[in-house]
């Protein structure tokens, strides 16, 4: 779900159940890819394309055979001019250069062409989208935090240098900077980091991918530099690399970022650089240091100017299909911290006409009620069907024990079943959203503000926390199966790897931000190849103009400090249009994918309330499509006061809309 950081078809008649809408049921085959089925678009009945290798079988023969160029290249010199030249000689490496440029350049081509039948620009190798403002930072803040880290060793008597070679310094950077680029940096970055990062983004998460191809570089590396005992710190580059590859969706900043940190070690070594105190920690800050400013500088430039980090369309859009569940998410009730609860008063006339709005205003054909109140859950399912809505049912349960977790869900999963029964096939349940965070145990942290927060630091523990994640799943799972005949889902975070077996439809909540937005396309591609339908159970935008970047993290401009008085921080203007742009674009890129359904995140964030004072417009930070009413006008949003916004509109108009083929 959206981080609220407190931390956070065919048309029906009421009661009429749309055939286009159902799901797979337990007792069915779960389709195959391929296999013509109510649970696919109806593109999943044409022949499916021939079958080509895996994303790391691709991903590892590119690898190879650049290894095998690499190898070649530097045999080659002993040959000319000769097995006593340097190996940084300028002869040496004009011999590589041009040996790996005559090889690894059309290999890279070939592959792209040939074995991923994509443009170069989908691995982030066309022109830099965005200009040349990212690479030149990822080019500067390393060389200056170089001069300033040498500066200071050399004033605190920490390391000498030789004054008389600044010249023979500058000479090897213009001579053999260029030449050590074309030689290996940039083959280097052409395959690892170009092809195979993005290519195992096929059929992995973006960090495994990450960790996949440093892997393959590192050992590469050491293979051609016979260098072995580097191949940890090999590694280590890789994974630097690899962070700024996908942060940045090209490689052109990788490249300026792996120059300047050259640039360092030819000048060190030019300098005759001889380290006198605490050799191990200057020699840690000369090495990892400029490789943390550019990595500082790139994030701080993206963060000012987000569009720079926008990235570039990663795949080519399918043909155009009609969302089989064209959906939205209902909050009936949830608190994310003590003394703070989205819906205090529950009335259900207001509850009923939200539903028919959400059926017949919206013309929504599936609808996601989620929430802590079970009894409400219940009724609001109850009323969203009489309305003719497929359901999906997912309870909610911030900062709970696991046990509770599981024993909320079997009685959700239960009331489920006997709606199930009085509606056939037009009830499902989700298990859960996002629960390494919602949880306890999993992700370590006292709430869910603090788990939220500890993820971005803690990447390197997401197997232990995907297994643990994956032993509660199949907890729930089993739990609900044994009370449930219908079909079962989950809301998954995009930094969660889920074992979807004991699933009919894979769900995820997939915002689009800057670091989703260059393989956007490619994350939905990497679900349905599993051959199981795919749902993306949240997507959406807060209605300010810098949301469009932010995607699920769009709430984290409200202050939670006081709960009576919550604030929105920084000089941000609300602009609506933005949530409207972005919630098309999506569905332009859902009715493209073959993707089963979506669901708008979300219909009202009640507590969220809409001010006239920008730095109250809590609504501005929230992702409802209405607009609750000022505090001041004594109205409350628990009484069906609201206004819709221009994303109420926007989706009103989209899911009205009928598909047809030439529409794509």
């Amino acid at each position: 779900m959206p981080e609220q950081t407190p931390p956070p078809g065919q048309e029906s008649r009421p009661g009429q159940e749309p055939p286009s809408e159902r799901v797979p049921r337990p007792a069915q085959k779960t389709p195959a890819a391929g296999d013509p089925s109510p649970a696919q678009p109806p593109s999943a009945s044409r022949p499916a394309p021939a079958p080509r290798a895996t994303p790391l079988v691709r991903a590892v023969l590119v690898a190879a055979a650049a290894t095998v160029i690499g190898v070649l290249a530097t045999a080659s010199t002993t040959l000319f001019p000769g097995p006593d030249a340097a190996a940084d000689a300028p002869l040496v490496l004009a011999v590589r250069t041009a040996f790996t440029m005559a090889g690894v350049v059309p290999l890279v081509w070939a592959a792209a062409r040939f074995l991923d039948r994509r443009p170069l620009a989908a691995f982030g190798l066309g022109r830099s989208p965005r200009g040349w403002a990212t690479p030149l930072a990822a080019l500067l803040a390393p060389l200056l935090a170089t001069a300033l880290l040498l500066g200071v060793a050399v004033a605190v008597g920490a390391a000498s240098v030789d004054p008389d070679a600044a010249t023979d310094a500058a000479l090897t950077l213009a001579v053999v900077l260029p030449l050590l680029l074309l030689a290996q940096l940039l083959p280097e970055e052409l395959v690892f980091r170009g092809y195979a990062q993005h290519v195992l983004g096929d059929r992995f998460s973006p960090w495994a991918a990450l960790l996949i191809q440093a892997a393959l570089f590192a050992v590469s590396a050491a293979l051609v530099t016979g260098a072995y005992a580097n191949t940890g710190y090999l590694f280590l580059l890789g994974v630097f690399t690899g962070v700024l590859r996908m942060n940045t969706g090209d490689v052109w900043t990788v490249l300026a970022a792996r120059t300047a940190l050259a640039a360092g070690g030819l000048v060190f070594t030019a300098l005759d650089l001889r380290l006198l105190q605490a050799p191990g920690l200057w020699e840690a800050l000369l090495v990892f240091g400029p490789a943390l400013a550019a990595l500082w500088a790139v994030t701080a430039l993206r963060s000012r100017r987000p569009a720079l980090a926008s990235g570039v369309p990663d795949a080519v859009p399918g043909p155009r299909r009609e969302l089989q569940q064209k959906g939205i998410l209902y909050d009936v009730g949830s608190s994310y911290l003590p003394g703070q609860h989205s819906r205090p008063r529950w009335r259900s006339d207001v509850v009923d006409e939200e539903m028919r709005v959400i059926r017949e205003d919206l013309h929504c054909t599936a609808v996601m009620v989620f929430g802590e109140d079970l009894g409400r859950l219940e009724e609001a399912a109850r009323l969203a069907l009489a309305h003719g809505l497929y359901v999906w049912v997912q309870p909610r349960l911030v900062d709970g024990a696991q046990e509770e977790v599981v024993a909320r869900l079997a009685r959700t999963a239960e009331f489920s079943e006997r709606l199930r029964e009085e509606h056939p096939d037009r009830v499902g349940v989700n298990v859960g959203c996002e629960l390494s965070v919602f949880v306890r145990g999993i992700v370590p942290g006292r709430d869910f503000g603090s788990r939220s927060s500890a993820l971005g630091l803690l990447f390197p523990l997401f197997p232990l926390f995907n297994h643990r994640l994956g032993r509660l799943l199949g907890k729930l799972a089993a739990t609900a199966r044994a009370r449930f005949g219908g079909p079962l889902t989950y809301g998954a975070g995009t930094w969660e790897s889920v074992n979807w077996t004991p699933f009919d439809v894979i769900g995820v909540d997939y915002y689009l931000d800057v670091l989703t937005r260059a393989t956007y396309r490619q994350g939905l591609r990497r679900l349905r190849a599993t051959g199981k339908p795919v749902l993306v159970t949240e997507f959406g935008c807060c209605s300010y103009e810098a949301a469009r970047y932010q995607g699920g993290s769009g709430a984290d401009i409200m202050d939670w400090a006081d709960l009576d008085d919550r604030r929105v921080t920084g000089d941000h203007v609300r602009d609506e249009r933005v949530q409207a742009e972005v919630i098309g674009e999506m569905l332009d890129v859902y009715e493209t994918e073959d993707v089963m359904g979506a669901f708008v995140c979300m219909f009202i964030e009640g507590d969220c309330h809409h001010s006239c004072d920008p730095t109250r417009d809590l609504d501005m930070a929230s992702f409802g499509i209405v607009r609750p009413p000022t505090p001041e006008s004594g109205l409350s949003p628990d009484d069906g006061h609201w206004e819709p916004k221009e994303a109420f509109h926007t989706l009103a108009a989209r899911y009205a809309a009928r598909v047809t083929a030439e529409d794509s």
